[in-house]
């Protein structure tokens, strides 16, 4: 048996974008321009983090704006997306996270579920 996340996906992706731009802004004052794996590290925090408390769309979901913030603020100027190698491999490494996630929360998720339903 399943259960529900505890963020319905209504609420987590929202969740996910402010997280998101925030994690974008923190790594940018912090030199992400220079340094573009500080910001994929944030995008990815921000993407298992959410990928845990909601349900798998709102974390697909917010990998994708966690791209598109990455391509275009750190990689790209101006919020302009960049089609790059180096955009290309984020897309990738952000899609395999919320891949991997998502099918850890649900394991979980399924696990606790008959534990909640014993006593």
């Amino acid at each position: 048996m399943r259960t529900a996340p505890p963020v319905p996906a209504g609420f987590g992706f929202p969740l996910g974008v402010v997280l998101g731009a925030a994690g974008t802004a923190l790594a940018v004052a912090v030199g992400a321009k220079e340094a573009p794996v500080v910001s994929l590290v944030a995008m990815v925090v921000v993407v298992d983090a959410t990928a845990m408390v909601t349900a798998a769309r709102a974390a697909v979901a917010t990998a994708a704006v966690c791209w598109a913030l990455h391509s275009g603020f750190v990689l790209g100027e101006h919020a302009e997306l960049t089609f790059t190698a180096e955009s290309g491999r984020a897309a990738a490494v952000l899609a395999l996270c919320v891949l991997t996630a998502s099918g850890f929360a649900s394991l979980l998720r399924s696990v606790r579920a008959p534990r909640r339903e014993a006593r």
